[in-house]
């Protein structure tokens, strides 16, 4: 049966050909722990991509071990952990597995909106709070503004943004890490660069907490072959951004689908849809995994009746609403 891997936020589009092109010129130095030029080269790339000084820059193998990093910083500085939630079940499953003690601060239900109440009265200098914005799985943006940025860096010890879905959302707090020496950036290249095998991320803060964050890491931790996958997809910037805009496109078009189904689902920032479903979530995604169709389904509470559903190819994404078209008729 053929797969339809509509369930982990991957691009369904192929990396840059450049890349190909950079994985050649260095595959014959992968004796070396690493190569100078090369993460000259790419760190140069980032900061220019990001528009930030490369000492604000710091390299991980993916996102997710950033924030894993980030987890043990926290801890080392006595920064009791503060998440909101629903959110991305990864930063929970990694603070478990690091025995790490985390609080949670309720999205509106239905909206999945950010309550300043709640997160001024929970604030504290001792805590650090980790939100994804957009957040993962709502697919919504939390905040866009200002205000709700300088509520959080002013009430938290330690602010963390999750940026996975920047180029998707186009709105990033990057640009204020300068300001301030209690935020952080999470970026990954997994999305947009279609290279979520290469695992790269990076983190983005001011000097000094770049330079703190890095005693955390692993010397090489991050391969050749990495690094120059992300190089060759940061030489072809252009690309990357084509790439958004046709995903972009496909989930614009599945939303409209799901809606004809009578389905609501979320406006997304994001490259995936929450879809807000009439039986429970899991039963359905079991439904459809017998049918070849992988979605992610939830047993909290809050979003146990709502599937998350990653854009994939407008093939895929068809067979997708059949599926969900056929159960629906026969379950609801």
């Amino acid at each position: 049966m053929r797969i339809a891997r509509m369930h982990l936020n991957e691009s369904p589009f192929e990396p840059s050909k450049h890349i190909s092109s950079l994985l050649s010129k260095y595959v014959n130095t992968l004796n070396l722990y690493h190569v100078e030029e090369l993460e000259e080269e790419f760190l140069k790339k980032l900061s220019s991509y990001t528009k930030l000084p490369r000492e604000y820059i710091h390299i991980f193998p993916g996102s997710s071990e950033a924030l894993i990093t980030l987890i043990r910083f926290c801890r080392s500085r006595g920064l009791r952990l503060t998440s909101i939630w629903p959110s991305f079940h990864g930063f929970v499953e990694f603070a478990n597995m690091e025995e790490a003690n985390l609080d949670f601060i309720y999205l509106t239900p239905e909206s999945f909106e950010l309550d300043l109440a709640k997160l001024a009265v929970a604030g504290s200098y001792s805590r650090a709070i980790y939100l994804a914005n957009p957040n993962n799985p709502t697919s919504n943006m939390l905040f866009q503004d200002v205000d709700t940025l300088e509520l959080l860096l002013n009430r938290f010890g330690l602010v963390i943004v999750d940026e996975a879905y920047f180029e998707f959302s186009r709105y990033t707090v990057a640009d204020r890490v300068s300001d301030y020496d209690n935020l952080i950036v999470v970026r990954t290249f997994s999305k947009a660069f279609s290279i979520a095998g290469a695992r790269v991320g990076y983190t983005i803060a001011n000097q000094e907490l770049s330079e703190e964050l890095s005693r955390y890491t692993a010397l090489f931790s991050t391969s050749t072959a990495s690094i120059a996958s992300a190089l060759g997809a940061l030489e072809d910037v252009e690309y990357a951004m084509e790439v958004v805009r046709k995903v972009i496109e496909l989930r614009d078009e599945l939303k409209r689908d799901v809606e004809k189904l009578g389905l609501y689902s979320l406006d997304s920032r994001t490259n995936f849809l929450f879809i807000k479903t009439p039986i429970l979530g899991r039963d359905l995604a079991r439904n459809l995994g017998e049918k070849g169709i992988r979605v992610r389904a939830y047993s909290d509470d809050l979003i146990k009746n709502y599937l998350r559903v990653s854009v994939s190819s407008r093939e895929n994404n068809l067979r997708f609403i059949e599926a969900l078209k056929i159960l629906l008729r026969e379950h609801y």
